[in-house]
């Protein structure tokens, strides 16, 4: 009975081991697909779009052209919405319309949760339409 149970549990750890390593493989592989440098020693990622398209962007350009708003200026746009009352989904898609719409609505419920930072054009569009009435306010 007791060599049965030594078995179970060293034939567990094996397996324990073999997995871990076989997923640090894989997430090595993929963090390789992630950022690349060029010759210019200029970071890209790849963006990943609908219909499986994907585009090479160059991280300094998009950091420049996507500023991020101050933490005190997207609470208050945050305080304002009411998710509960608003169409997440169809502002979503909206707000993202080269994203999936699964990707758009998490990417938005993010930001609306803080859990990622605002950009300045999604603060804008976010005020337009609350102005135009597609969002509620509390």
């Amino acid at each position: 009975m007791e060599y049965s149970r030594l078995n179970t549990i060293i034939k567990e750890e094996i397996d324990k081991f073999l997995n871990e390593d076989f997923m640090d493989e894989r997430k090595k592989k993929n963090s390789k697909n992630k950022l690349k440098t060029n010759g210019d020693h200029t970071k890209k990622f790849l963006h990943k779009m609908k219909n499986g398209r994907e585009e090479l962007i160059d991280f300094q350009k998009y950091r420049k052209n996507n500023r991020i708003i101050s933490d005190s200026d997207a609470d208050v746009i945050r305080s304002r919405v009411d998710t509960e009352k608003t169409n997440m989904a169809a502002i979503a898609r909206i707000l993202f319309p080269y994203h999936t719409d699964e990707g758009a609505q998490s990417q938005f419920r993010k930001i609306i949760n803080g859990e990622r930072k605002m950009t300045y054009r999604v603060a804008i569009m976010i005020e337009k339409l609350i102005a135009s009435g597609k969002i509620a306010v509390k």
